[in-house]
């Protein structure tokens, strides 16, 4: 619609800036699992705290790990100034090196090398069968990411890679994880001293009515939908969300195909999953 009001540069940037400190916690905190599921604890151990790390960047962001309250209708409400800027780089180069040392412990360990590689591995064809989307989906090839199939906010400003693997098992969806981290890092590390001078938000004007829309995000388990539909007086009048768990479960019963249930933990967390969205 013409008359929409559209997010600022400096607030998309922003809230591109989180959801990528957002990715690399989440990435890291699986990392961290997966060596946990085949009892490796040295990087399962420093994972957990690393995560936490990245946490405490967003906290200063806007006084949430989880940035909670962050994102408004029309932009954010909170701004990130220079005292911010300083501390997120100062702390970057540290959480960036502790992550690089503690995921290298991983692809250098045989015995973890043993049972990541070839467990619960899916080809190209059933991850297009299935609708694989996120990290599973690039694990099997799958060049799915909605920042770059359909770029929106700080991502339609400045692209981010899309890191794909081709073998589709448990060390593809890892190595997807350690690369995306990476790339989140220097996606943060390359913008937020560099915010456009706009406004926080636009003004905020009421709902159209009788209308229909439909929004794409790339959560870190993938694709995130949201549609939304008002009624003749501009109401909500249906909102749903689509968890991109709900396109990749059956995915995860496929890879344990023929496996004995000791993979089960592995390929589960190479996945992880959410248990209740799956029917939102």
């Amino acid at each position: 619609l013409s008359g929409r009001p559209r997010v600022p540069e400096r607030a998309a940037m922003i809230r591109s800036i989180a959801q990528e400190l957002e990715r690399a916690a989440c990435h890291i905190g699986d990392l961290g699992a997966l060596a946990g599921d085949v009892g490796f604890l040295p990087t399962m151990s420093f994972c957990g705290r690393i995560r936490g790390d990245v946490l405490n960047m967003t906290a200063s962001i806007c006084g949430n790990r989880f940035s909670r309250g962050l994102i408004r209708p029309g932009g954010v409400s909170w701004d990130i100034d220079e005292s911010i800027v300083r501390h997120i780089l100062d702390q970057l180069q540290v959480v960036r090196d502790d992550t690089r040392d503690a995921v290298s412990l991983l692809w250098e360990t045989p015995t973890v090398m043993a049972r990541f590689e070839g467990t619960g591995a899916l080809s190209r064809a059933d991850a297009e069968a299935f609708g694989l989307v996120g990290p599973a989906a690039r694990a099997c090839g799958l060049a799915r990411d909605v920042r770059s199939s359909f770029p929106y906010g700080g991502f339609a400003l400045h692209s981010i890679p899309v890191q794909c693997e081709e073998t589709g098992d448990v060390l593809a969806r890892a190595s997807v994880r350690s690369a995306e981290i990476e790339r989140s890092f220097d996606y943060v590390e390359r913008h937020v001293s560099t915010l456009p001078d706009t406004p926080l938000q636009d003004a905020t004007l009421p709902l159209q009515p009788s209308s229909f829309v439909v929004s794409l995000a790339e959560g870190w388990r993938g694709e995130i939908l949201h549609a939304a539909a008002t009624d003749r007086t501009g109401a909500l009048s249906r909102y749903k969300i689509v968890d991109p768990s709900f396109h990749n479960w059956f995915a995860l019963a496929m890879s344990m195909r023929n496996r004995g249930i000791s993979d089960f933990p592995l390929c589960n967390k190479s996945f992880n999953l959410s248990y209740c969205g799956f029917d939102l």
